[in-house]
């Protein structure tokens, strides 16, 4: 077998790893989301010295729940990766883990500008952003959105493990 490679050197045989940084403005929703869950955590509590009442409990409970969420997004947000190999990708975000092989893959693009309002599957779509992504159009029906540093890059890649297993 030999190596296809890329005009920018990148070769199929290769494993690829994508670590995306999130976009500020998708930091600055969860920590809107964490601010508001301290403050429910805040209000609970009063309501609690105040009234003694089962409805400060569900306020508290509320918050709880706000930073919990807010706490595994951090997570995720940091820790997303994607790996592609001569196998499929494996997308790792936070916690979930998700592996599609190539031969699932229908068809790939990328998509620009904000596309989160097409988003229906969060788990099986690791975004760090809310615009500009890959799109993964699987045999299934469903589109798998990433948001690689480099989307030209990964693209190259994945057309050279698409265009391998069509040769196989």
């Amino acid at each position: 077998m030999t190596n296809q490679e890329s005009p920018r050197g990148i070769k199929a045989d290769e494993n690829y790893i994508d670590r995306p940084n999130p976009s500020l403005i998708l930091i600055l929703i969860i920590c809107l989301v964490m601010i508001l869950g301290l403050l429910a955590i805040a209000k609970g509590f009063y309501l609690l010295n105040q009234l003694k009442s089962v409805g400060a409990i569900i306020v508290i409970g509320i918050g709880f729940l706000a930073l919990v969420y807010t706490y595994l997004t951090f997570i995720a947000l940091f820790m997303t990766k994607y790996r592609l190999d001569r196998k499929g990708i494996d997308l790792r975000f936070g916690i979930w883990h998700r592996f599609f092989a190539w031969t699932e893959v229908d068809d790939f693009y990328q998509q620009k500008g904000f596309f989160a309002n097409k988003v229906h599957l969060p788990g099986a779509s690791p975004c760090v952003r809310l615009n500009d992504a890959v799109v993964l159009k699987m045999k299934n029906g469903n589109l798998i959105f990433l948001t690689p540093k480099n989307s030209l890059q990964i693209m190259e890649k994945i057309a050279g493990f698409v265009q391998k297993k069509d040769n196989l």
